[in-house]
């Protein structure tokens, strides 16, 4: 074997035994599937063309065509011109290409632009006369977690309901070994707490969690569901030492435009037992129940996005740096829910509509603004955060070229919604980048009143220290327990 062949040989062993063993052959599978029209389809529909254009020709040649003389000089062709001539693609192979390029053409432009609204077939929407009264402030937003030390070399830190507190929890995997390794117990801190530092449950996994490579369950969930969209595992304490981490998976149905649907909910066990129930038989499992953890934000995502795009609403939805919406929202202890804000098209407009997905049945539930109750966008919000006298960004010298070059030191995340007595309000956060050291995840928190868009409150969390977390706490002085 040549030299240039072997080593093209072994860089594609290496490169498969790599897909295989992180499981990002799985991102391809799935590709494939949820895709048809931007992969196999053009393919198929350029072999199924051709043979028809090529099947024509044959047909609708003359067959005196076949009786003409051959001619006087039959000479072979030169060898170079035989291999040009068969080189050359026919004329049906032309076709093919134009068929398989219009079928690829037309799926990346309804996929990307134009995405169909079957899946508002897949599910029904109530519509809610009034704004809930009541739910657990999300004081800490995703970076913010990591101020506390026992978050920062956590991983999978994601929010959970407390199955018996029924408050919404950060949690992570404390001390995970590398690879697939076995982790040490669970960080978790509440959601609305933001003064006290988290507590360590002692509830480690023979395999982590996070852990990569085979035995793991992200690499054991992507080998048997090679066809659904595996969501990351949140893990759920259930006891002083015991917890259970839950991944819910969505499937892919329709064609040749798919949309996502639950289709179950894999529970992974410290000693490294594997669960793979129904979404009905989940339901049934009261510490699943609980976790609020059973449908994933993927598919409430896909179905905010098409109420969205509806007739009926018409709007969009805006995101923050660093957490896209939805956001899981406490509204008692017996509910939690994806929360969706949709705003009107453009800048102007203030809030559309609110999409409630029960986190744990699926169901959905829509406030749409009326003249009598309406909210400020999220875009105001964002706005009002950036419009503070701060240095949002910094020119630098040099790059390895010798040029200057701009960094970005903060940025504007998560503009939440938050109720309490019946009143809507903002909340949004700046937190520093990598490039601007200040010693905390969160230097500033904005609450403004959704209704007016006027500033409550600005909490200085990096210049005021511990006494404006204490503020912003005190705001929001009701506990999860005794709402409802």
């Amino acid at each position: 074997m040549r030299p240039g062949r072997l080593i093209l040989l072994v860089i594609a062993v290496l490169g498969a035994a790599a897909l295989i063993y992180t499981g990002a052959w799985h991102a391809v599978s799935l590709f494939l599937y949820q895709h048809p029209m931007l992969t196999w389809l053009p393919v198929l529909a350029g072999i199924v063309a051709g043979r028809i254009a090529g099947g024509l020709r044959q047909l609708l040649r003359p067959k005196e065509a076949d009786k003409v003389a051959a001619p006087l000089d039959t000479r072979p062709e030169p060898e170079e011109a035989r291999g040009l001539t068969f080189a050359l693609p026919p004329a049906h192979r032309g076709t093919g290409l134009l068929a398989g390029l219009a079928v690829l053409v037309y799926g990346a432009v309804v996929t990307l632009f134009f995405p169909p609204d079957g899946i508002l077939d897949d599910f029904s929407a109530e519509q809610l006369a009034q704004l809930p009264a009541t739910s657990q402030p999300r004081l800490l937003p995703r970076t913010g977690v990591r101020d506390d030390p026992q978050f920062a070399g956590a991983k999978e830190i994601h929010l959970v309901r407390d199955p018996a507190s029924g408050g919404l929890l950060w949690t992570g995997e404390w001390q995970a070994g590398r690879l697939s390794g076995p982790s040490r117990g669970v960080a978790v801190k509440r959601l609305d707490e933001v003064v006290k530092s988290s507590e360590i449950v002692r509830a480690g996994f023979d395999r982590a969690v996070s852990g990569l490579g085979p035995g793991t369950i992200k690499w054991k969930a992507k080998l048997k569901h090679p066809f659904s969209r595996i969501q990351y595992p949140v893990i759920v304490p259930t006891g002083e030492r015991d917890a259970v981490a839950v991944l819910p998976y969505s499937g892919y149905r329709g064609f040749p435009f798919r949309r996502p649907y639950l289709k179950g909910v894999l529970v992974y066990h410290q000693d490294g037992r594997t669960e793979d129930l129904t979404p009905e038989q989940a339901a049934r499992r009261p510490e699943l129940l609980r976790s609020a953890r059973i449908v994933p934000e993927g598919v409430a995502r896909k179905q905010a996005e098409a109420l969205a795009r509806s007739e009926e609403i018409d709007g969009e939805i805006v995101d923050g740096e660093g957490n896209r919406q939805p956001f899981l929202t406490a509204l008692d202890r017996d509910r939690a829910v994806w929360l969706t804000i949709i705003n009107e098209r453009g800048r102007e407009g203030g809030v559309k509509a609110l999409v409630f997905t029960d986190s744990t049945t699926g169901e959905t539930k829509v406030w749409q603004a009326t003249g009598d109750e309406r909210l400020v966008s999220t875009q105001d919000v964002l706005d009002d955060a950036r419009s503070l006298p701060l240095r949002w960004e910094e020119r630098r010298c040099c790059d390895s070229d010798g040029h200057s070059y701009d960094v970005t030191l903060r940025e504007v995340v998560e503009p939440r919604l938050v109720f309490t007595d019946g009143d809507p309000y903002y909340m949004v956060s700046v937190v520093p980048t990598d490039e601007l050291a200040l010693g905390r995840e969160i230097e500033h928190t904005l609450l403004m009143d959704a209704r007016t868009g006027e500033r409550v409150e600005h909490f200085r969390h990096v210049t005021g220290g511990p006494s404006e977390d204490a503020r912003l706490q005190a705001f929001f002085a009701q506990e999860p327990d005794d709402q409802g």
